[in-house]
C-alpha cells in the first residue's frame, strides 16, 4: 500500500511542476504587459461594439444566468456535503 501512495505522490508532483512552471511564466508575461494588454481589451471592445455599450448591454442581459449557474453549483455542492456525512444518504 505504501508503494501505492509513493507513486501517486511522484506522479503528482511530476503533473504538477510544469503546470507551476507554465503559472509562473504566464504571471511574468501579465505583469510586463499589464499596460498593452489592457489597451488591447479597450480597442477590442471600441471594434466590436459603438463605445463599448453593446458588451455593457449583453453582459447585463445575461447575470440571471451566471446567478442560476452559481445557485445550481452551490446546490450541487450542500448535496455531496450532505451525503458524505451521511444524513442525507438513509
Amino acid at each position: 500500500m505504501l508503494k501505492v501512495q509513493w507513486i501517486a505522490g511522484v506522479c503528482t508532483l511530476l503533473l504538477a511542476a510544469p503546470f507551476v512552471g507554465l503559472a509562473i511564466t504566464g504571471l511574468a508575461y501579465m505583469t510586463d504587459h499589464s499596460a498593452q494588454i489592457g489597451a488591447m481589451l479597450v480597442s477590442l471592445n471600441e471594434k466590436i461594439s459603438i463605445g463599448g455599450r453593446g458588451v455593457i448591454v449583453e453582459t447585463t442581459a445575461r447575470w440571471p444566468e451566471i446567478a442560476g449557474m452559481i445557485a445550481g453549483q452551490l446546490v450541487i455542492l450542500s448535496i455531496f456535503v450532505l451525503a458524505r456525512n451521511g444524513k442525507f444518504a438513509k
